[in-house]
């Protein structure tokens, strides 16, 4: 499948709008994750557990750490291409992305719809002779 520049420009539009947010938002999943890991840590220092208590207590915690562990590589590389979008002015690059959408919308549009005006007076006598044959063919 190829991708049109059209296709590109609105995938560029949205990363450069969405890198904060994403960020912002995969913060919010390591808050939580730490959390959960500090409830099992609670869990483990005040209740008295068995063996098998400890080892699901420890499998548990485990999943968390390896949860919590995908998440902070993820804040790691966003982070990164946060200071990308930042270097170079997200925001007046997401204008500029915007109003090349717009304009090249307004060129398929004047495209599709073509229109054409003379600059001389050269049609003129080829309306008028086609005007004339028209009577001609109507009135026989």
């Amino acid at each position: 499948m190829e991708i049109t520049i059209e296709d590109l420009l609105k995938q560029m539009l949205n990363f450069f709008q969405n890198i904060d947010k994403e960020l912002k938002k995969t913060k919010e999943d390591e808050k939580i994750i730490n959390q959960k890991q500090e409830d099992i840590l609670h869990y483990i220092e005040g209740v008295s557990l068995n063996a098998g208590g400890y080892a699901k207590a420890g499998k548990l915690l485990k999943s968390i750490r390896q949860e919590r562990r995908a998440i902070k590589n993820t804040i790691e590389r966003l982070e990164l291409i946060q200071g990308f979008t930042t270097k170079f002015n997200n925001r007046m690059i997401q204008g500029d992305i915007i109003q090349l959408l717009k304009g090249l919308s307004t060129i398929e549009k004047r495209q599709n719809e073509p229109k054409y005006n003379c600059r001389t007076n050269i049609l003129e006598e080829l309306i008028t002779q086609d005007e004339q044959i028209q009577k001609q063919e109507s009135n026989n």
